[in-house]
């Protein structure tokens, strides 16, 4: 962590555990269209991808018929209405506030909408944690990049002074492109082996950050 003065971290399956309930809209939005479901979570992953269209197409989506903004505004609205089922990892509350104790700056960074984005953070009771919550303008999560890079604009904020946490493929390309560190976590939307293809270290918690 030398050298770190900030943390972005990302949002779901990073800090909030959503995966299962991702998974169970994501078959219920299959089984409304007559569409096969997906039989595990180990399929989910297998399937996951970016940008989040191609995810609709893997898992069997009709898009040359239905348009993708569609399916997005049914998985929005299944989403907010079971989106108090999420809960913070255990670890999540304990690691932001040590390393808020510790003088480093902590930004989210989602691909959630931003007034979703900060409903679901303060619903949590955590939204005082953090510096700044960066999420998107509209619902259709196509990427993370331009608004990671407008903060570090806004902030003069140089990437070698930026740690970037998340649990996606995804998450490393933004960090990439921002030129920050990253560390990824094996416990969300992404599997550990397709993580580990990054090259980026992986962990199993938030928590092995802090030891």
């Amino acid at each position: 962590m030398e050298n770190i003065r900030y943390i972005m971290w990302d949002w779901n399956g990073t800090l909030l555990d959503d995966l299962k309930i991702n998974f169970e809209i994501e078959n219920s939005l299959l089984r409304k269209r007559g569409l096969k479901e997906m039989e595990s979570i180990e399929k989910y992953h297998q399937v996951f991808t970016f940008p989040i269209i191609r995810f609709y197409e893997r898992m069997g989506f009709d898009l040359e018929n239905e348009n993708f903004e569609d399916i997005a505004r049914d998985y929005v609205y299944e989403y907010e209405q079971r989106f108090h089922e999420a809960e913070l990892f255990e670890d999540a509350e304990r690691v932001i506030r040590y390393f808020r104790t510790a003088g480093i700056e902590q930004i989210i960074l989602s691909m959630t909408e931003n007034k979703w984005l900060f409903s679901q953070v303060a619903f949590h009771g955590i939204d005082h944690l953090f510096s700044d919550i960066l999420g998107t303008g509209d619902i259709y999560a196509r990427s993370k990049v331009d608004i990671a890079k407008k903060w570090m604009e806004e902030k003069g904020v140089s990437g070698d002074e930026v740690l970037f946490v998340g649990d996606t493929t995804h998450d490393f390309e933004v960090a990439q492109t921002i030129g920050c560190k990253c560390v990824l976590v094996a416990r969300g939307h992404n599997s550990r082996e397709v993580l580990e293809k990054t090259g980026a270290p992986v962990a199993d918690s938030i928590g092995e950050l802090i030891g």
